[in-house]
């Protein structure tokens, strides 16, 4: 699911008119693979397809001769960087397109030109004042790093690095898709599922895929890496849990009584990457062989405090309101002190429901929040024909739902009121739909970010065909910064 050619889609909305438009990404990744009537360029879990014409000298050559470094398939993510609007995936390598036409605008911008990364998330973060901060990785003498990036405005020809950890093992560092932001802190998810870096070196000259370098570990930790905005440091006490994978997290934030909430979507399993495939997405639900796709909204609470003097074995979290949900009893986060130096976390469940792709106000990102929306399902299935809005302090959630259509991303807008209301989900949630039948169908849904009823649906006839989305961004023209 990665990695299909980029295509991007676009709904403008002007003065009650909506208009529809979509195009693909005119990349080097595109023309390429375009030219030869093949995949030549290959992409997260897919290899590139063998030149039939090439010799059996030009075959063994080929071990000896690194393949083009062309990763410019920016299919996973927009930025709106004040008049640039940047799209991304999980390298060094971004696109600028016109945010109008979606025509694709110059030459790729390589981030890795500019400060020493090899590759870089696409879920960035956008503080107040327009800077973009990024997590990224790259190698050392003293093995992998993880890098935090920051962009002033967007800007990458003026990227600097913030900060700089090693990774805890040399040669398989963790995969990461997103990361967390606070106001003090980066907070960085290591879980157990790693790149084995040598498997990796190897798979560039044997046209191997990226997915097969990667390894899951599932009787390691999970570390939660917590550096120090101000200074780029770690924090010196080591937080661990049992073994999970995330692609998302939903939010993070600090309390008055020294304790940081984190909230992510968690899977069981790393293996989970393998269920993107299309040969198991396109197995019938009831195939027993078919691989399943489950993933909750999880809450870890880690104590910041100076734990030095409690006894080993002591519970940390005590009566503290953030690790237990309002009405429910037996449920709860914990965080127990099992070595001088180390904190073993245990998480709270928000809610059992499948919950992926979340998205919340962004005027609370990094601060404490109520309301987070997601796609959702019925079952441990990417049939995503459900949108869910979760009050992440009861737990309670509400659900809007359409068997017929394929649910997007939900993106939430708030209303130009709600800055003097503070109320935290006085707004819309937008989404696209997709027909499940017809192809050349796609609509704009609008729901009211309270009641989560629809308040409006604009349905549009394509020529060509419509595909899944991952992520997006709403961009007003009457705001400077925007985020997400």
């Amino acid at each position: 699911m990665f990695d299909p050619l980029a295509l991007l889609h676009l709904v403008s909305i002007q003065q009650g008119d909506a208009t529809y438009t979509s195009k693909y990404l005119d990349s080097d990744t595109y023309k390429a693979n375009l030219a030869a009537n093949r995949i030549v360029v290959g992409g997260f879990g897919t290899a590139p397809f063998p030149d039939p014409c090439r010799t059996l000298f030009d075959s063994i050559t080929s071990w000896f001769t690194p393949p083009p470094k062309i990763m410019d398939n920016c299919l996973v993510n927009v930025l709106q960087a004040t008049d640039q609007m940047v799209v991304m995936t999980e390298t060094d390598e971004v696109r600028v397109v016109d945010p109008e036409t979606l025509d694709t605008l110059g030459e790729k911008q390589t981030i890795s030109n500019f400060v020493a990364i090899r590759q870089a998330t696409a879920h960035p973060h956008v503080d107040s004042d327009g800077t973009v901060y990024n997590l990224a990785s790259s190698g050392s003498r003293d093995g992998s790093t993880y890098n935090i990036i920051s962009l002033p405005n967007g800007r990458i020809e003026q990227a600097k690095m913030e900060a700089s950890i090693l990774a805890r093992w040399r040669f398989h560092p963790g995969y990461m898709h997103s990361y967390a932001i606070t106001e003090h802190y980066f907070i960085l998810l290591e879980t157990p599922f790693t790149f084995s870096v040598g498997a990796l070196l190897a798979g560039q000259y044997f046209g191997r895929s990226f997915e097969e370098a990667m390894v899951w570990y599932p009787n390691e930790k999970v570390h939660f890496r917590v550096i120090d905005r101000q200074t780029g440091l770690e924090h010196p006490t080591t937080f661990t849990s049992e073994a999970f994978f995330t692609f998302h997290h939903i939010n993070a934030y600090e309390t008055d009584d020294d304790m940081l909430v984190i909230d992510v979507s968690t899977i069981e399993s790393g293996e989970i990457v393998k269920s993107l495939y299309y040969s198991n997405l396109n197995k019938s639900d009831s195939d027993p062989t078919k691989l399943k796709f489950d993933s909750v909204a999880t809450r870890f609470i880690l104590p910041l405090g100076d734990v030095s003097e409690m006894p080993l074995e002591s519970e940390l979290l005590g009566d503290v309101p953030n690790a237990r949900l309002e009405k429910q009893v037996g449920n709860s986060a914990s965080a127990r002190k099992v070595k001088d130096d180390t904190i073993h976390l245990q998480g709270l469940t928000l809610n059992p429901i499948f919950f992926e792709m979340p998205r919340i106000n962004y005027a609370y990102n990094g601060k404490p929040y109520r309301y987070a929306y997601a796609a959702s399902s019925k079952g441990k299935s990417l049939d995503l024909t459900m949108l869910i809005k979760l009050d992440v302090k009861t737990g309670e959630k509400k659900i809007w739902e359409d068997p017929t259509h394929i649910v997007s991303e939900p993106v939430f807008v708030a209303s130009p009121e709600s800055k003097s209301s503070g109320v935290e989900d006085d707004g819309v949630v937008l989404t696209l739909l997709l027909h499940k039948t017809n192809p050349h169908t796609v609509a704009l849904l609008v729901l009211d970010a309270k009641d989560f009823n629809q308040i409006a649906k604009v349905e549009f006839e394509t020529q060509g065909t419509v595909t899944p989305t991952f992520h997006g961004q709403f961009v007003s023209s009457f705001d400077q910064v925007h985020g997400y």
